[in-house]
């Protein structure tokens, strides 16, 4: 929760950089400092509410997932003897199951912050969503539970690799660290480095399929208005953009995305394990 409130604002403009279809966008004309205003930074704020509400249980599903996930995983010959293999299978698993919670909250987030912007398929769009609240209703009342769900393979294939590769990442550079200072419990300003690099990393690397995730999310919105769906599925959305804007736009709003995981990942990293060690000893107590 800590990092999303100081990070939201560069999610969002990375939600507007991956919806636009406008060539020329970057981090400072979505950021257009110049022209600051409160009504400004309400608008970098949009969907910070949900995100705020949601984050907290998400996350801990999320984390949970992944040290269950990684315990079950080591007791297979396959993944105990490849330390890689088993973060990568334990990383997947743990967005399988929490993306049940994840997918509404992403779906609700991300269409408040493109409210205004321009679809896919090249239709603009009104404001539609007053607050979470209006969000969460309206589509209810006119997409139903599948509304909410929206894009859930496309988000299992675009944030399962890129937690997959996040936790290779992550442990692999804590790994390191420890072998290096020849210590068990690593400082915690290594700890904020190793997942501020794979959180880095990972988004990178995963950017084009997080790009179609989201126009798939946010493209019944637009749909509403009559403009046709953009996308049929991950794969049709990739070979479009490619296709229509070339392979470079695979990469739009990957410096903010970059910009966000970093630091977001770090600090949600830094005070997991900080619970972890506390709990630890609570318990050892």
């Amino acid at each position: 929760m800590i990092g999303r409130i100081f990070c939201h604002p560069l999610d969002t403009v990375k939600a507007r950089l991956q919806a636009s279809t406008t060539p020329g966008q970057t981090i400072a004309s979505q950021l257009n400092l110049r022209a600051f205003s409160l009504n400004h930074l309400r608008g970098l704020y949009r969907g910070v509410g949900v995100s705020m509400l949601g984050s907290a249980p998400a996350t801990c599903l999320y984390m949970t997932s992944y040290e269950v996930s990684k315990d079950a995983l080591m007791g297979v010959e396959n993944f105990r003897g490849s330390p890689s293999l088993l973060y990568l299978g334990a990383g997947m698993a743990a967005e399988a199951l929490s993306c049940v919670l994840w997918v509404p909250i992403d779906v609700v987030k991300e269409r408040m912050q493109v409210q205004g912007q321009s679809s896919a398929s090249g239709a603009g769009q009104k404001i539609y969503y007053r607050n979470t609240l209006d969000a969460v209703q309206t589509i209810a009342r006119t997409e139903r539970l599948g509304g909410l769900y929206k894009g859930y393979a496309a988000t299992l294939l675009s944030f399962g690799p890129f937690s997959a590769l996040y936790f290779m990442f992550y442990e692999k550079a804590k790994a390191f660290a420890q072998k290096r200072l020849r210590v068990e419990e690593l400082p915690a300003q290594y700890t904020l480095a190793s997942a501020a690099i794979a959180g880095a990393t990972a988004s990178l690397l995963t950017n084009p399929l997080d790009l179609v995730k989201l126009r798939l999310q946010v493209q019944r919105a637009y749909a509403t208005e009559g403009a046709p769906a953009a996308y049929s599925g991950i794969v049709d959305g990739l070979t479009q953009v490619i296709r229509k804007e070339g392979v470079l736009a695979l990469y739009k709003g990957a410096g903010a995305r970059v910009a966000f995981h970093a630091p977001s990942t770090a600090i949600t990293m830094s005070l997991f394990e900080s619970c972890r060690r506390v709990f630890a000893s609570l318990l050892d107590g």
